[in-house]
C-alpha cells in the first residue's frame, strides 16, 4: 500500500468533514446571531480549523519528536482549550434549556462535560511529559 496515498486520504477525509462543520456552524452564526451562539460557535471553528492544521502538520511527515517542539504543544494546547470552552459554554447554554428537560439529558450532559474534562487533562499531561521527557512517563 501506498503510505502517501493513505496519507493524502486522511487529510482529504478530515478536511471534508472540517469545512462542512465550520460551514454549519457559520450558518448557526448567520441564523441565530445571539451572543450564546457566538461563544460556543467561534471558538468551535477555531478548534475545527486549528484540529485541522494540525492533522495535516502530523499526518504530512508523522514524527513523535513533533510532540517536543513548544509550538506544537502550545498549538495543540491552544486547540484543545478552545473545544472546550465551546463545549463548556454549550453545556452551560444547553443546561436551563427546554431541550434539557429530561433528567436524562442533563445526565448525558454531564457525563460528556466531565469525560471531557478527564480527557483535557490526561492529553495535556501526555504533551507535558512527551514535551519535557521525550515519551510517557508510563514507557520509562
Amino acid at each position: 500500500m501506498n503510505c502517501s496515498f493513505f496519507r493524502i486520504g486522511i487529510i482529504i477525509s478530515f478536511t471534508l468533514a472540517v469545512i462542512a462543520v465550520v460551514i454549519r456552524a457559520v450558518w448557526q452564526i448567520v441564523v441565530i446571531p445571539t451572543a450564546g451562539t457566538v461563544v460556543i460557535f467561534i471558538p468551535l471553528i477555531l478548534t475545527l480549523l486549528g484540529a485541522d492544521t494540525l492533522v495535516i502538520y502530523l499526518v504530512v511527515k508523522p514524527s513523535l519528536n513533533k510532540l517536543r517542539n513548544l509550538l506544537v504543544v502550545i498549538g495543540i494546547t491552544l486547540v484543545l482549550t478552545a473545544g472546550l470552552v465551546a463545549g463548556v459554554s454549550h453545556f452551560m447554554h444547553f443546561i436551563p434549556s427546554p431541550e434539557a428537560e429530561p433528567l436524562l439529558s442533563k445526565i448525558i450532559g454531564f457525563l460528556v462535560l466531565f469525560s471531557s474534562l478527564i480527557a483535557y487533562i490526561l492529553v495535556l499531561w501526555l504533551l507535558w511529559s512527551f514535551w519535557k521527557h521525550g515519551k510517557p512517563n508510563h514507557e520509562k
